[in-house]
């Protein structure tokens, strides 16, 4: 399916959807693609990957922001595995979607520079079987043994999430404690704790994986992530 400015093509055999945006992104032009979406992954299977080509779009229309949230939450909400997004660094729609993602609560998404740089994120993408979301300036606190500190989640997933912070860092194999509070809800969950091993850490941020989650609180937290990227 397709028209003159976007398509949307499911690759059914590789499990993927692949979204080529040419010329503006507009909100015709979205709207537009979110039907065709719509089409394509009632043919994939949860846990699908994502391909976005932006790299010969225009300037995005402030308009077309609405339906932009309205695509990348059909997506989470059905269960996509991992995005990444091909964008041209040189165009004013980079640093537009730049500005625009770094405030909004969604999926996040990894940028390429090519069709072929992507094939390969993605690929390393899917290997991580949870799907990162972006939490605009979501407090956490980090505990173990003497360390005690506070930061703010860079991602989060039912599998892990990255910190920064300005204060104590772990080291890399450290086991430490998690603990998340989002806003009062009176359906969902709102305080979480966790138990995780440090992966990476860098100058004023790590890495941690979660451990021992059972079944249960990763749907708790699967639940709340989709109520903030839909809230966001």
């Amino acid at each position: 399916m397709q028209n003159k400015v976007s398509k949307a093509v499911a690759n059914i055999a590789q499990n993927r959807l692949q979204v080529t945006i040419i010329g503006n992104l507009s909100r015709k032009n979205l709207d537009q693609l979110y039907t065709e979406i719509r089409f394509c992954v009632a043919d994939l299977r949860p846990g699908f990957g994502v391909i976005t080509d932006l790299s010969n779009c225009s300037i995005a229309s402030l308009s077309g922001i609405p339906t932009f949230r309205k695509i990348s939450n059909y997506l989470i909400t059905n269960k996509v595995g991992a995005v990444v997004r091909v964008i041209d660094r040189k165009r004013v729609v980079f640093r537009q979607l730049s500005n625009f993602t770094a405030k909004t609560k969604g999926y996040k998404a990894d940028t390429c520079y090519s069709l072929e740089e992507a094939e390969a994120a993605l690929s390393h993408a899917q290997k991580r079987d949870d799907l990162r979301f972006v939490l605009y300036e979501q407090a956490v606190k980090y505990s173990g043994g003497t360390l005690k500190g506070t930061g703010v989640v860079n991602d989060l997933s039912t599998g892990g999430c990255a910190i920064n912070t300005t204060d104590e860092l772990p080291a890399v194999l450290d086991k430490v404690s998690i603990s998340l509070e989002f806003d009062e809800h009176d359906e969902i969950e709102t305080v979480f704790e966790f138990k995780a091993e440090v992966i990476w850490v860098d100058r004023e941020s790590f890495g941690v994986k979660f451990e021992d989650m059972e079944n249960e609180q990763k749907e708790q937290l699967w639940e709340r992530l989709l109520y903030e990227s839909n809230t966001g």
